[in-house]
């Protein structure tokens, strides 16, 4: 089974570990944890920056209801005289 570029990219090579000495296995599965919790962490600030955004979006939506239920039409002056300017 092919492996996609970007999985790739993110991960690196699939490692094999027959063959290795457990001196070897151990330093392998040091470097994959802390990929991993860079990962995790990378994972972690962007699905909080999402949740940020989508607060900030939420609020903004709110704010955009509120001002279309709440505008007030201004009154009018009473015009008691109007002359065209025709009309000299």
């Amino acid at each position: 089974m092919a492996i996609p570029d970007e999985v790739k990219a993110r991960l690196g090579e699939p490692v094999v570990i027959e063959g290795k000495d457990p001196h070897e296995i151990k330093d392998m599965l040091k470097t994959l944890y802390e990929r991993w919790v860079g990962a995790e962490s990378s994972k972690y600030d962007i699905e909080y920056t999402v949740k940020v955004r989508d607060m900030q979006i939420h609020d903004l939506e709110m704010e955009v209801s509120d001002m279309r239920g709440k505008f007030i039409i201004p009154k009018l002056k009473k015009v008691h005289t109007f002359k065209l300017m025709d009309e000299s």
